[in-house]
């Protein structure tokens, strides 16, 4: 009774939240970036909240618990991508003063490499966002056994869509900082110490972990490069911390609040919550599905209340990044398909798609989260192409002068097709379809642009 009161008061205090966010949500701006005005320690809440969600969490425990300590490669390539975020990118996006990752390329390489990506982000986030949601709905069910898989999606998506739809990035800011503080409670402290304690602290865990569990190779080498760089690349251009990025104060604030929210919250967050996945290879062996690893312990380690306090957490941890994904989604649609269709959309009326647009997404989330295997597989295969696609682009637009936006049209091309083919093949070289993907785009952005440059792409 008590794991279901506190789940009722959790999502009646994120509508409230949002309802009162509302209020200050005039224009679509603030709905997508909080009129870029958000104070630098609401952003590093924020964007510390926006960057732990499914993957972060329940992602990296999963990985550890099918692992052993190889699984942490996950959790330790997303952290290395926020870092590098921080260092390489957030200052020269907030510098441009764009809302959207194919906003920000259509300003240097044209409307066509700009629709092409634009095309591969929404795929891509939508991915995400399907993770997020089935992650809710399985957190959901371990605060009540009674619902089914799909009927506790359905509820922690359309509260959580109701309150980002009525509140936008201004109801996400004033929430992140309840989230992340329930967030490190709850899987940075308690849960760690109780599981600790069972096991028998350090020795219990070395004596006990096979030696295929301790090895930091046992997930293989080409996978355990792959997962790296997927999540590490997926961190370093992250569509959801963009929006925080973009509503920063200014570029210093953007590049100050990425980093401290990386080193600070997210890394060892990270850390935490992969020991917490290999302390459940000894607490609860033969766990149906490794998604529910850290659910599963805190159901069965905790008495009531404790217990519900610390499903709070995962359901915060968790809320935080959907809604970021939600909106991530919804507004990049609207800025880049509808504006670009209806030229003479009012403010009001892009506020509207936004906000109809993230239902719809939603909608179609929840079909795709609760039909998924697994949080890190609806993720990853969802997103490779984009990611293939994007990564080299991104940082040839940046960083060589020879990038243009013929060069940049074959790259995609050649990533969306290197991608899917060769997962359609069944990966026959034994690499992801993602990290065959990457390679064949980049070779080609080297390739191609040399071949395409122009005098004139550098005016």
């Amino acid at each position: 009774m008590a794991k279901v009161l506190v789940a009722f008061i959790y999502m009646v205090a994120i509508l409230v939240i949002g309802f009162v966010s509302a209020k200050r949500v005039k224009t679509a701006e603030d709905f997508a970036t909080a009129g870029k005005k958000i104070p630098f320690w609401t952003n590093v809440y924020s964007m510390a909240s926006a960057q732990i969600g499914a993957g972060a969490t329940m992602g990296v425990a999963s990985m550890t618990y099918m692992y052993g300590f190889s699984g942490m490669i996950l959790g330790f390539g997303a952290a290395t991508g926020a870092i590098c975020s921080g260092l390489i990118f957030a200052k020269k996006i907030r510098e441009a003063n764009v809302t959207t990752i194919p906003e920000l390329i259509r300003n240097r390489l044209g409307e066509r490499v700009a629709n092409m990506i634009c095309i591969l982000t929404i795929i891509q986030v939508f991915g995400i966002l399907a993770g997020q949601v089935r992650s809710l709905g399985t957190i959901l069910q371990i605060f009540i056994p009674s619902l089914s898989l799909l009927n506790a999606i359905i509820i922690m998506s359309v509260i959580m869509m109701i309150y980002s739809v009525v509140g936008g990035m201004v109801a996400a800011t004033n929430t992140d900082k309840l989230n992340v503080s329930i967030m490190i409670i709850s899987v940075m402290v308690i849960t760690p110490i109780i599981a600790m304690m069972k096991i028998g602290g350090t020795h219990g865990l070395a004596l006990n972990l096979s030696a295929d569990q301790k090895s930091l190779t046992t997930m293989g080498i080409v996978p355990m490069i792959s997962t790296f760089l997927y999540f590490g690349l997926v961190g370093m251009i992250n569509n959801e911390n963009f929006l925080r990025i973009c509503g920063a104060k200014n570029a210093h604030e953007a590049k100050g609040a990425t980093l401290t929210a990386a080193l600070l919250i997210y890394l060892p967050y990270m850390i935490f919550a992969g020991l917490i996945g290999i302390m459940g290879i000894l607490l609860i062996p033969e766990l149906g599905t490794s998604d529910s690893i850290i659910p599963a312990m805190i159901d069965k380690m905790t008495g009531d209340l404790t217990g519900a306090f610390l499903l709070s957490g995962l359901l915060a941890a968790v809320m935080g990044t959907a809604a970021s994904v939600a909106m991530a989604t919804s507004v990049t649609f609207t800025r880049d398909v509808a504006v670009r269709l209806k030229r003479d959309m009012s403010g009001s009326d892009v506020l509207k798609i936004q906000r109809i647009s993230l239902i719809v997404f939603t909608i179609l989330a929840i079909i795709v989260g609760y039909q998924g295997t697994s949080i890190v597989t609806i993720m990853e295969d969802v997103g490779a192409p984009c990611v293939a696609a994007l990564i080299p682009i991104f940082l040839g637009m940046f960083f060589w002068k020879k990038t243009n936006p013929r060069g940049a049209a074959i790259t995609i091309a050649v990533a969306v097709i290197s991608t899917v083919g060769y997962w359609l093949m069944g990966s026959p070289l034994g690499i992801s379809h993602f990290l065959f993907g990457l390679a064949c785009s980049t070779i080609a952005l080297f390739v191609a642009c040399p071949l395409t440059y122009r005098g004139e792409d550098d005016k």
